[in-house]
């Protein structure tokens, strides 16, 4: 926690009888991050649930005496703010345009307090990571077809739309409790080819691809398909794969093994090809992975897949 989050109880939004905003009342804290603080919340027009992020910068901002309004702190160097905060601005103008089952919506946006808060749908369920660790005798290929498929289609829309996440991992992922699946976080996300201002990469360990540890390397989309192939290596082993910064300094690192190929034998082939660490060495499209998961599917009946995490 940074200490600077919101009281429960507290309210934003709305100001003012002629205000035809919202009003939002804090619940309680659901995540912190370098760059925010998320809730959920209640939103009082009609009582329903939703989810708030508020723009926090902890390094640079603190709370003032009312308990609501940010201030920068002195010293603070105003070009690096401005950075975090374009953006988080781009961020919630980009879930403004998405529109697909699996992206959590935007359900509004605004400024008050000193800050910045996007309000989004509240998804019921608990994130692939958490998922995994509870259900690891159940993955099986249906799993797979089920809930991985689904997901994959979400990022071949967001590709098609010209946006790449730059941060898929388990923990950005949701799970409702029918199955449904929602990407989640969309702080890293950036166009593709395009002109807007560098934007702030948080990178995650073994499911960043190495070019999202520089800012002047080429991204593209298949950035994306390393992390997913990182993903789907999570849900077959239990663990992330080895660090790419990690691979990238050993001359031979077999991230497939065979107990894995065996268990998994065309998913495997294809998260291989995924993880390559030379982003031009990755060749293999969304369209391949979702072959090898209905291959996998429609001929499970072949394989003994008594595999052990």
């Amino acid at each position: 926690m940074l200490g600077l989050e919101l009281k429960r109880n507290a309210r934003i939004g709305g100001e003012g009888e002629a205000s035809s905003r919202s009003q939002y009342r804090i619940r309680k804290v659901l995540s912190v991050s370098e760059l925010a603080v998320v809730y959920t919340a209640r939103n009082e027009a009609d009582g329903s649930r939703c989810v708030v992020k508020e723009f926090c910068p902890g390094r640079f901002v603190y709370r003032s005496k009312d308990g609501a309004t940010l201030r920068r702190k002195a010293g603070t160097a105003a070009d690096k703010f401005e950075v975090l905060w374009n953006a988080y601005q781009q961020e919630g103008e980009l879930l403004e345009k998405l529109d697909h089952p699996g992206i959590v919506r935007c359900l509004d946006r605004f400024e008050q307090n000193g800050t910045a808060y996007i309000v989004m749908e509240y998804c019921e369920g608990v994130t692939l990571d958490k998922y995994i660790a509870a259900n690891k005798a159940a993955i099986a290929p249906r799993f797979f077809y089920e809930t991985i498929l689904p997901f994959i289609d979400t990022l071949d829309y967001l590709h098609r739309f010209g946006i790449i996440h730059r941060d898929l991992k388990p923990g950005n992922l949701m799970i409702a409790s029918g199955g449904a699946i929602k990407l989640l976080d969309f702080g890293s996300a950036a166009a593709t080819g395009g002109t807007e201002e560098r934007r702030p990469i948080l990178t995650t360990a073994g499911y960043s691809p190495l070019e999202l540890y520089s800012e002047q390397s080429r991204q593209g989309p298949e950035s994306d398909i390393y992390s997913l192939a990182a993903v789907l290596y999570f849900c077959c082993r239990g663990h992330a794969p080895t660090d790419v910064r990690k691979r990238l300094f050993e001359e031979r690192q077999e991230l497939v093994d065979a107990e894995m190929k065996r268990a998994w034998p065309f998913l495997s082939r294809a998260i291989e090809r995924g993880l390559a660490v030379p982003a031009d060495k990755r060749r293999i499209s969304l369209d391949r992975f979702k072959a090898a998961i209905r291959l996998e599917c429609r001929l499970s009946w072949l394989y003994r897949r008594g595999y052990k995490y």
